[in-house]
């Protein structure tokens, strides 16, 4: 994909192309598995791959007149930080795990009671993640206006509420509580591409 472009036949290609797309049978971070995986830290590898993505994102974010965006460690970081760029004077923020199951700011990262903020997520699946980041920021008396990702693979109803912005919307591919995974049933081996 040309720096700057943007169509979903070249995002496919980048996918392919950095292998962010893979298919086998792998164990999705909320547990559940799937005979397909993005594994986007493969395309923010490419900082050059990764610029039409965050150049297209921030300009579909755009409307939401904020200054602040936070990502969900570890996949949403660089996400979070290539759309910021395209928006001048606009900090970075993430959030962690906070050890009781939830997401927390961490290392000094503050938000002011009412500030607006974005977050930038790579994927979404069931927005779990996605829901722990907004109850931290809720939490500390901000307001989330959005949510944008670069890839939305979810099925059903997502776990928060505020609209969610994605460049590829491919909710027809399937995944399964592992007590009903066909692939698990074939004897198929479970791989963690995380790992």
């Amino acid at each position: 994909m040309a720096m700057g472009t943007w169509s979903d036949e070249a995002a496919w290609d980048s996918l392919t192309q950095t292998g962010a797309y893979l298919k086998g049978h792998f164990l999705l971070t909320t547990g559940r598995h799937s005979d397909q995986f993005f594994l986007l830290a493969r395309l923010t590898e490419h900082p050059d791959m990764l610029e039409p993505w965050a150049k297209t994102l921030a300009e579909r974010l755009a409307s939401l007149d904020v200054q602040t965006v936070i990502g969900p460690a570890v996949g949403g970081i660089i996400p979070a930080f290539a759309v910021a760029r395209h928006w001048p004077g606009s900090r970075v923020l993430f959030a962690e795990k906070d050890g009781d199951g939830g997401m927390a700011f961490k290392r000094g990262f503050r938000i002011e009671p009412g500030e607006r903020v974005v977050l930038v997520e790579d994927a979404v699946t069931t927005g779990s993640s996605v829901a722990k980041v907004i109850a931290a920021v809720k939490g500390a008396g901000g307001e989330v206006a959005g949510v944008g990702a670069f890839v939305d693979r979810s099925h059903g109803p997502l776990a928060f509420e505020e609209p969610l912005t994605a460049l590829l919307k491919v909710g027809n591919i399937p995944n399964w509580n592992a007590d009903h995974c066909p692939l698990c049933q074939e004897g198929l081996p479970l791989t963690r591409p995380k790992s």
